[in-house]
């Protein structure tokens, strides 16, 4: 679940993320009264939903048939850093995500990466980099080779490491190309090793939203990450 906004003193619009049909707005007429049989509340940020729906072809409104909370989330609205990333992959994927079209492997990444974070109970520091990281692949532009004595710089409008410094502005040095390569190797499941300062996750997080808008002219302003960076400073 993406987004929900009033459409009348009852009834409300969400726009959805779906495995079957990609990016889907669906009207909910009554939702927020008290008798109604798929109720407002249920549509919160990112949450995993079931859905039986109505789908007509060349309609950009949608209607839901019945709706009903496919997984739980009992951690992360309880957990501060937890809520900080869940605003902040909203925002990310309200961006990026336009298609009208299934992809399973994307919405399987997606189904993974919010199980995770519900369960996760160590150190999540850099969960939202390694998401970031991860989300680029499935968007068309995931960094290209690696971090090596040879190939000490990162090229952001190439999307890959190289020997010598581009003839533009837009690439890493040395220290903050070292960086991302270390992110590169890693996953929500070696996270815990990653041992980045809150100096470092904050150039890392920078960088990495400069490669999204390089590679994404649409995207616009982000502005939940300032929450990210007090969080986890």
């Amino acid at each position: 679940m993406l987004r929900a906004v009033n459409y009348s003193d009852t009834s409300i619009i969400v726009k959805i993320y779906t495995e079957e049909f990609g990016i889907q707005t669906y009207l909910i007429k009554g939702a927020k009264r008290k008798n109604s049989s798929i109720k407002a509340n249920l549509f919160q940020p990112l949450s995993l939903l079931e859905l039986v729906v109505y789908k007509k072809e060349k309609k950009k409104l949608h209607t839901l048939k019945e709706a009903g909370v496919e997984f739980h989330f009992n951690s992360i609205p309880n957990d501060p850093a937890k809520t900080s990333i869940l605003f902040f992959l909203n925002e990310i994927l309200l961006k990026c995500l336009q298609e009208e079209e299934n992809n399973h492997e994307l919405f399987a990444f997606l189904h993974e990466t919010m199980q995770t974070l519900e369960s996760a109970e160590k150190n999540i520091s850099n969960f939202y980099l390694i998401f970031l990281v991860r989300l680029s692949r499935f968007l068309g532009f995931y960094p290209q080779g690696k971090f090596s004595e040879t190939t000490t710089f990162f090229d952001l409008q190439e999307g890959g490491f190289t020997p010598t410094e581009p003839l533009h502005p837009d690439f890493l040095d040395n220290s903050n190309s070292q960086l991302l390569g270390k992110l590169l190797v890693s996953n929500y499941y070696s996270m815990d090793s990653l041992t980045f300062s809150g100096k470092e996750r904050k150039n890392l997080l920078d960088i990495l939203l400069r490669f999204y808008h390089l590679h994404l002219s649409n995207m616009g302003s982000i502005s939940s990450h300032k929450v990210l960076e007090q969080v986890f400073a």
